[in-house]
């Protein structure tokens, strides 16, 4: 028979396999994303991998042979969950910070030898920073969606008033307390203030209160009116009286006042010669027509309102002291609006809500844009609030208005205190929040760029070619601008 031989296969080279498997390990560990860190019984640093670096800005080499103790002492990171594993001997998760100002999601497990000693201790880092601070974002932004729907629903629940300025100033409220206090007696209101903080309104106001309700309300501006033409139009003239005057003739403002209010603003602006007939009307109430001989009765209430020092006026001679003491029963303080801060937030989302209905819009207004408006010092008072306002919304295409469009309209054609420019406002928003870190100004002033470019350019790839940067990069800081 036939033998064969047959060559036995060669038996598997076992410090083989075990280098490979090592090698395999080794890139693992090396190529790991997350950090891997591992210390000693005695916490010293024995292996880290290259994630470090980004983690805490230093390399490797600089980390082993260092003991963990030091190194949360010093604050390269703390606290430290390898610390904590070293003392209690079970798995640790903690939230942990750098040196580099980076957050770390650490899970720390001990290694027991067989004997049940432990011999090492084996941690693993993920970076959460972009997520906390995504997270931090989201928890001020709906901070601030909370103010303001409690803000809108402090507007609703007011809707149904009368009032026509917000009052949340101590002092606006205690003039409008005393406005209301006086309403229902015929006391002259002098209302004085700067101009354009709405003593008008607040005149209009008073006698929508008053028991004069149903009778007329006539608003004079002693400033608009040609002083040859006052004495006319104030009280009136009889048929044929002098040149030019009409056949039928014509009752004067305060006929057309009778039990009613009369409301003359810029009272400071009253020439001498009329002051003195004022006067005399106040106090006999009755009116006496150009060209006529009979008087005529008139029950009217008074109230008048001044942005000058009348009491100054009267020492210079040029406003009647009896005058001055007949419409100063009641003197009523407006502030400024520099001077009611807590109230230009209700007032923005207040005209905003009458925009709208006047001409069926419904725009509202960036974020940064109401920081915008907040920091602005309002040298044009409500007024100037107001015309701003409106212009915004007449002006702006789409239905988000953005801080820029504020800043082009502060800039040309709206009066603004010295010293002021677009860029100070703007800074000044950014200030306005002394828990609010560079990165959250930045994140912010990185949002606005993205929003103006999107609403000019109208795609992500042209915003990224714009800035300089990749479409995904784009895309990404609008989804997390959109969140």
């Amino acid at each position: 028979m036939e033998h064969r031989s047959f060559t036995e296969p060669h038996a598997p080279d076992k410090s083989s396999e075990l280098q490979e498997t090592i090698r395999e390990l080794e890139m693992v560990f090396q190529s790991s994303h997350d950090e891997i860190f591992v210390t000693d019984a005695q916490g010293i640093c024995i292996r880290v991998n290259p994630s470090c670096e980004r983690h805490y800005g230093l390399e490797g080499i600089k980390l082993l042979g260092r003991n963990v103790y030091e190194m949360e002492a010093e604050k390269i990171f703390y606290p430290s969950a390898t610390v904590m594993v070293l003392r209690e001997e079970r798995p640790v998760t903690l939230i942990q910070s750098t040196s580099t100002g980076r957050h770390l999601h650490v899970t720390a497990n001990p290694v027991f030898d067989e004997s049940g000693k432990l011999i090492r201790v084996v941690s693993n880092s993920l970076d959460i920073t972009e997520i906390l601070t995504l997270k931090q974002q989201i928890e001020q932004m709906e901070k601030v969606i909370e103010e303001y729907n409690g803000q809108l629903e402090l507007l609703r629940k007011d809707a149904g008033k009368n009032s026509p300025l917000v009052a949340k100033n101590k002092r606006m409220v205690k003039a409008m307390e005393l406005l209301e206090r006086v309403s229902q007696v015929d006391t002259s209101v002098l209302l004085l203030g700067e101009s354009g903080v709405g003593k008008s309104k607040l005149a209009h106001w008073l006698h929508t209160i008053s028991s004069r309700q149903q009778g007329p309300f006539v608003e004079v501006n002693c400033g608009a009116i040609p002083a040859s033409l006052f004495e006319s139009e104030l009280f009136g003239y009889e048929p044929g009286s002098f040149s030019g005057a009409s056949s039928t003739g014509k009752i004067g403002l305060l006929e057309a006042a009778d039990t009613g209010t009369l409301f003359l603003d810029e009272i400071a602006e009253l020439p001498l010669e009329h002051q003195t007939k004022l006067l005399q009307v106040i106090q006999n109430k009755h009116v006496m027509r150009i060209g006529g001989r009979k008087p005529i009765p008139v029950d009217v209430r008074f109230v008048t309102a001044t942005n000058r020092n009348l009491e100054q006026m009267v020492e210079e001679g040029t406003f009647r002291k009896d005058l001055y003491y007949r419409l100063n029963v009641v003197p009523v303080s407006i502030p400024s609006l520099a001077e009611r801060p807590e109230d230009v937030l209700e007032m923005i989302f207040l005209f905003m809500q009458r925009l709208n209905a006047k001409y069926g819009f419904n725009k509202t207004l960036s974020h940064s844009t109401i920081e915008s408006l907040l920091a602005y010092s309002w040298p044009g008072n409500v007024r100037e609030l107001e015309n701003v306002l409106e212009r915004l919304a007449v002006t702006s295409e789409g239905s988000v208005i953005y801080a820029e469009q504020l800043y082009e309209i502060l800039n040309t054609g709206q009066r603004r205190s010295d010293g002021d420019d677009p860029k100070t406002d703007y800074l000044k928003s950014m200030l306005s929040d002394p828990h609010r870190t560079l990165k959250d100004m930045l994140s912010m002033f990185e949002q606005d760029i993205l929003s103006l470019y999107m609403k000019e350019l109208r795609s992500t790839r042209k915003v990224a070619k714009r800035l300089g940067v990749s479409q995904s990069t784009i895309s990404r800081k609008l989804q997390v601008t959109q969140k």
